[in-house]
């Protein structure tokens, strides 16, 4: 069984609509408990269907102190999740210049292919990268991220999605809770496209693949962002997320040679 638990705080200047990726993927069996006040006062919220089953927590708030608890708990998966058309994941994308890198991958990874290739770009990223808060901007894109050799989670993804797409491999990002991630947060990780099938590659090495929990799935950050607001400006207050897993995955950090696949 594995559980998350989101919670953050916004002041709200106006009137403001709000889309929310904070609950699992619509393939897994979960009970969910989400509370959304503004100063204390219930504001009624709905849910709609995104791609690749996310689920969109959608509302439109009062000004005030917006607060907002989302507790979940998974026992299992239903079916996989809804994949689309792969062919869609080899295109550039707000973050991800993956035409602009083709020379620099077929020249540093050109010798091999599948997953072998895949797991040189991995590896590339983990050894030369710096994981580091301090070098990572919100509008970065990985072509920047490359030239600072760092960043946090989105960033690695962002690159790792870009030497995929740039071999001809379509690789796309998700958006996950992370049980065994330290500190807890919403955590970032790639999908490449082998053999007819999506498998996950994180070149942080920072959770095991194997209990991660699906929340969005996309292009890049632009459409997997897990708060989108509109009309009105609004200021973060706090944010606290947590995720465990009563029997955590096997496939750990020291062994990024396995395939392991989100479920």
């Amino acid at each position: 069984m594995r559980t998350a638990h989101a919670t953050f705080s916004m002041t709200l200047s106006g009137e403001t609509d709000a889309t929310l990726l904070v609950l699992p993927a619509a393939a897994y069996a979960s009970d969910d408990r989400i509370s959304v006040t503004v100063d204390q006062a219930p504001v009624e919220w709905r849910i709609l269907p995104g791609a690749h089953d996310t689920r969109q927590l959608m509302f439109t708030a009062p000004p005030g102190l917006l607060e907002v608890d989302v507790q979940t708990t998974i026992t299992g998966l239903e079916r996989e999740v809804d994949e689309g058309d792969p062919s869609r994941y080899l295109d550039d994308s707000r973050y991800v210049e993956a035409s602009a890198l083709r020379g620099f991958v077929d020249e540093r990874f050109g010798r091999a292919t599948g997953h072998e290739q895949v797991l040189a770009m991995r590896n590339w990223i983990a050894r030369g990268f710096s994981y580091s808060p301090a070098l990572s901007a919100i509008d970065d894109t990985a072509v920047m991220t490359l030239e600072k050799s760092g960043g946090m989670c989105r960033d690695y993804a962002h690159v790792m999605i870009a030497l995929a797409r740039a071999a001809g491999i379509p690789a796309r990002y998700v958006g996950v809770y992370a049980p065994g991630l330290r500190p807890p947060d919403f955590h970032a990780v790639a999908e490449v496209f082998l053999g007819g099938e999506w498998f996950v590659v994180d070149a942080t090495g920072l959770a095991p693949r194997g209990s991660l929990i699906r929340i969005a799935t996309g292009a890049d950050a632009l459409e997997t962002a897990w708060a989108t607001t509109a009309r009105n400006p609004v200021r973060l207050e706090s944010v606290r997320v947590e995720a465990d897993d009563d029997a955590l995955a096997a496939d750990a950090v020291d062994d990024p040679r396995a395939v392991v696949k989100i479920s």
